[in-house]
C-alpha cells in the first residue's frame, strides 16, 4: 500500500480559513502486487520517495485558480511489515512512518508558505480470507486491511501548511487479486475512510469535521515472469466534504487518476518500482499534474 500524506492549508478565499486536502492519494494508494501474501515469518522494510507537482485549485462550485497556483512535494515513507499467522489465516502487522517537505504552495498568487517534518504515522494489518498463491500468474488473494492514523505529526494551526492533521482516521480497505488469462490479472481496491474532529483548526481554535471518503482502485497486472510486471491503474474518489464550526468550506474529496507502474527484482530479495500518476479529474481540491512514486523493498 502506498500512503500519501495529506496536507492542512489555511486558505483565505474559503472563509477566511479551513483545511484542504492535497488531492494526492485519498485512503491508502496501493501498488501492484501489495495484496500478495508472503509465507509466516517473512519481514518486509520499504522505502518510499514520493514527489508531486499541482499547477491548478479546483475548489468546488467555484472558479478553477491556474493562474500563479502551485504546490510541490517531496514525500519519504519507512514501512515496516511481519507477515505471521493467526488462527490459520495469514497476517501482516505493520507501521508506516511518512515525514518530508513541501513547499512553493500558492493559490492565485497569494503564498501559503511551506511545511516540513514528520506526517501522521499509520499503524495496520491485512488479514488474507482467501489466500490461493498458486492460481493463474498472480495467485488469488482477497484481504481485508484497517489502518490507524495516529495525530502525533507536525502540526500548528496557525501554519497554512500541515504535514500532520491533528485527529485520528481510520482507513478500512479490501483487496481483492484475481487471474485472468495467462500472465494478466486484475487488482480491485476499495476504501472506506472515516475522520475524527481536528478541534484545533481555523484561527480561533474551530472544529474542522470531514464527511467519509470512499476510494474505488483497479490495476491491470501483466507479470512478464516471477522478476518483472507492469500494471495499468486507476482510481476514483469520492465523499469528503469539510465543514468549519458547521461552514462548509467549499473543499471535498472527488479525484479521478490514471497510472502506470513497473516493477523489477534486481535481486533475490531486493524489488525495485517505479509509478506514474496523473489526475485526470479534480473537484475540491488541487489538481496533480505529475506524481513520481519510487519505491525499494527488502525482504527478510
Amino acid at each position: 500500500m502506498r500512503p500519501t500524506v495529506r496536507l492542512h492549508v489555511l486558505h483565505s478565499a474559503v472563509l477566511l480559513t479551513g483545511s484542504l486536502l492535497s488531492a494526492n492519494a485519498l485512503a491508502v494508494d496501493v501498488n501492484a502486487g501489495d495484496y500478495t501474501a508472503l509465507p509466516s515469518g517473512t519481514n518486509v522494510a520499504a522505502w518510499y520517495q514520493q514527489f508531486s507537482r499541482s499547477d491548478q485549485f479546483n475548489p468546488d462550485g467555484g472558479q478553477n485558480s491556474s493562474r500563479a497556483t502551485s504546490l510541490k512535494s517531496n514525500i519519504s515513507i519507512l514501512r515496516l511489515i511481519h507477515f505471521t499467522e493467526i488462527a490459520g489465516i495469514t497476517v501482516d502487522p505493520q507501521i508506516l512512518l511518512p515525514f518530508g517537505h513541501v513547499y512553493n504552495a500558492r493559490i492565485g498568487g497569494q503564498s501559503l508558505g511551506s511545511a516540513s517534518g514528520l506526517a501522521d504515522p499509520i499503524l495496520g494489518a491485512t488479514f488474507w480470507l482467501i489466500n490461493q498463491p498458486d492460481k493463474g500468474a498472480s495467485g488469488r488473494y482477497f484481504g481485508v486491511t484497517p489502518l490507524v492514523y495516529l495525530p502525533i505529526g507536525s502540526y500548528d494551526r496557525q501554519n497554512a501548511l500541515n504535514l500532520g492533521e491533528n485527529r485520528y482516521k481510520l482507513d478500512l480497505q479490501l483487496g481483492w487479486v484475481e487471474p485472468l488469462w495467462g500472465k494478466a490479472s486484475m487488482e480491485l481496491y476499495g476504501d472506506a475512510v472515516l475522520y475524527g474532529d481536528n478541534d484545533d483548526a481555523g484561527s480561533g481554535k474551530q472544529t474542522l469535521e470531514q464527511d467519509p471518503t470512499y476510494q474505488l482502485q483497479a490495476n491491470l497486472r501483466y507479470d512478464f515472469n516471477t522478476r518483472q510486471r507492469v500494471a495499468l491503474g486507476y482510481s476514483a474518489s469520492t465523499g469528503g466534504k469539510q465543514f468549519l464550526d458547521g461552514n462548509y468550506l467549499g473543499q471535498k474529496t472527488s479525484v479521478q487518476q490514471v497510472r502506470l507502474e513497473v516493477q523489477q527484482m534486481v535481486a533475490p530479495t531486493v524489488q525495485l518500482s517505479a509509478q506514474l500518476t496523473h489526475d485526470t479529474q479534480v473537484e475540491g481540491g488541487f489538481r496533480e499534474d505529475l506524481g513520481v512514486n519510487l519505491r525499494a523493498l527488502f525482504l527478510y
